[in-house]
């Protein structure tokens, strides 16, 4: 039977997707609104063609609306994508940086957004390349542990990465000090 407690390590990626939706994103509005008073901020004031910050779920929602544009975030582009890539490929001891919710994000927008977002495949398929090289790296990393290593680094890991692996490190750290 499965101890209840290992079910609390990991947060779900639903769960991870609704906290990446409060990261702030560009959206360009067509139509007028004074600012908005919300509890945590303050978003606005909404003028046609004017740019603005706002977070993620109230662009998804203005989006669905067909009251906004959504402007992407500078790393949501095939070509920093590909370099992102293309340096994860070069070095199999450290993780580029990239966004702590760049998998949710782009989840999030590539659903929610697909027309404002520019050659939305070849993006999928770099974040896909990108993730798979990323959790090779963490899969052989950890594995080096076993075979004797000292430690392993894991900078620059995402909320969704860190997710994955969550269990593992607890559950070796928990014998670690029980040891």
């Amino acid at each position: 039977m499965e101890n209840k407690e290992e079910k609390t390590f990991t947060t779900t990626p639903y769960q991870l997707e609704f906290m990446a939706e409060d990261e702030l994103i560009s959206i360009v509005p067509n139509f007028s609104m004074p600012q908005l008073h919300l509890i945590s901020m303050k978003l606005g004031p909404f003028h046609p063609n004017v740019p603005v910050k706002v977070p993620i779920w109230l662009a998804l929602v203005l989006k669905k609306r067909r009251q906004c544009r959504i402007q992407p975030p500078v790393w949501l582009s095939v070509d920093f994508l590909e370099d992102k890539f293309l340096k994860e490929t070069e070095d199999d001891r450290s993780f580029e940086y990239l966004p702590y919710h760049y998998m949710e994000i782009a989840t999030l927008l590539l659903a929610g957004a697909p027309d404002d977002i520019r050659l939305s495949s070849s993006l999928r398929s770099f974040l896909e390349d990108i993730w798979n090289r990323r959790a090779a790296k963490v899969r052989d990393g950890l594995l080096g542990l076993k075979a004797g290593t000292a430690g392993v680094k894991l900078n620059n890991l995402s909320a969704m990465e860190l997710n994955k692996i969550r269990p593992f490190i607890i559950t070796a750290m928990d014998k670690f000090f029980n040891f």
